[in-house]
């Protein structure tokens, strides 16, 4: 009777075995976006191409900051780590700072911790817009959340259990799975909102012009912010969350909004809670939104409008336009955009936006009402990727070069 249970048992394990499998590959395709078209191949005769190789119109203004020389204020090496991309805080000295290669470090008051708690290296990619893009850590501190291009070209957001300590996080769940047709315009930021809701941004995939038309196209994540509900320990771990915009028949319920080129950085003001999300160009403008709870649904406009520029179509009513932009050239192509800065360590600084340029890298302040003005601040970067807020209202800068600075007052 034994033998006869032990066979029975063997039989009915290797029966499951095959179901179980595809059932694995079944789950992964609940929350893995593949086009059904086929990425057009872009010619040079092709209008996105010929649009985005013609000269910039001179009605888009120059970006002309007030240069501010007497500032107490200093960059200050915080974390000496060449080639750091992301950094999310745990606490007030704690937390974790990502390479753009694949590599997630923790770093405490002493600094950097010698081995990484997270190696996807053989798995991410670097070419162009590529990599380890965006950090983010779970309002109840359970969950540190990656958003990174895998080599198979894809962004993958996975979340990391911080549950058993912050050496200890395990290789991670697959969030949401999203093919890009390109190693361009990739996106690849991702923060919670007040209310627990994970926002995660997707570039338009590539090509000069959007050639395959996904700004505008509500049935991709592609060229789009999404609003999800998300829980690593249930499946599927993403929903669309409540709430959501409903854009229409056929379109992508965690769209939050649509339109956007390259949203490589944004944040969330804690005072009102309005998203100020940043696009990058396509060879003219810079461009700047502020979105608050009532613009859910907005159509930012690209690849119709490149910020207030006409491109493939003429702007219309229909079309959100940025709260701030401004025209390439003077050493500048490329927004990096920051947060409002509140009790920071300077006055100047105070209800400011903190941005800057990857071209010119020098620092910059906007306060934006009827009359935007931007100061320019006697502090430079070589490579800069992003900016984050301590916890103790401290600002920081994130270098490619260099590694993480501390903006602070001088001593």
């Amino acid at each position: 009777m034994f033998l006869a249970f032990v066979t029975i048992a063997v039989i009915a394990i290797l029966q499951t075995s095959t179901p179980i499998s595809e059932s694995s590959i079944d789950r992964r395709a609940e929350i893995w976006w593949q086009s059904n078209a086929e990425t057009s191949t872009q010619s040079q005769d092709s209008r996105e191409f010929i649009l985005s190789n013609e000269p910039c119109p001179n009605n888009i203004p120059l970006l002309e900051p007030k240069q501010v020389d007497v500032v107490d204020l200093e960059l200050t090496l915080f974390l000496d780590l060449p080639g750091a991309i992301a950094l999310a805080f745990l606490d007030a000295e704690n937390g974790f700072v990502a390479e753009r290669n694949g590599l997630v470090y923790a770093f405490d008051s002493e600094g950097v911790l010698a081995e990484p708690v997270i190696d996807i290296t053989s798995d991410t990619s670097n070419e162009m817009d590529q990599g380890l893009l965006g950090l983010a850590i779970s309002p109840d501190k359970n969950w540190l959340y990656l958003n990174r291009t895998d080599l198979r070209g894809s962004s993958v957001v996975t979340a990391h259990s911080l549950q058993l300590g912050m050496s200890n996080l395990g290789t991670g769940v697959e969030i949401i799975v999203v093919d890009q047709p390109s190693a361009m315009h990739n996106g690849g930021d991702l923060a919670f909102d007040s209310e627990g809701r994970l926002f995660v941004s997707f570039g338009d995939g590539g090509g000069l012009g959007d050639p395959n038309g996904h700004g505008q196209d509500l049935s991709t994540p592609l060229g789009a912010v999404l609003r999800l509900d998300v829980n690593p320990d249930r499946w599927p771990p993403h929903k669309p969350a409540v709430g959501n915009p409903d854009l229409g028949p056929g379109s992508d319920p965690r769209i939050w909004v649509s339109g956007v080129r390259n949203p490589f950085r944004f944040s969330f003001d804690e005072t009102t809670g309005d998203l100020w999300l940043t696009d990058l160009g396509q060879q003219c403008v810079e461009e700047l939104n502020v979105l608050a709870s009532a613009d859910a649904g907005a159509n930012l406009g690209w690849n119709l409008v490149e910020g207030s520029r006409p491109f493939l179509g003429a702007d219309s009513s229909s079309l959100r336009s940025p709260n701030f932009e401004y025209r390439h050239g003077r050493g500048r192509c490329a927004i990096i955009g920051g947060f409002v800065v509140h009790g920071g360590p300077h006055p100047i600084l105070e209800d400011r936006y903190l941005f800057t340029d990857m071209c010119g890298a020098q620092l910059m302040a906007l306060k934006l009402d009827e009359d935007p003005s931007v100061l320019a601040l006697p502090l430079h970067a070589a490579h800069p990727v992003a900016f984050v807020a301590g916890q103790a209202q401290d600002l920081y800068l994130i270098d490619l070069v260099s590694g993480v600075w501390q903006i602070r007052l001088k001593e």
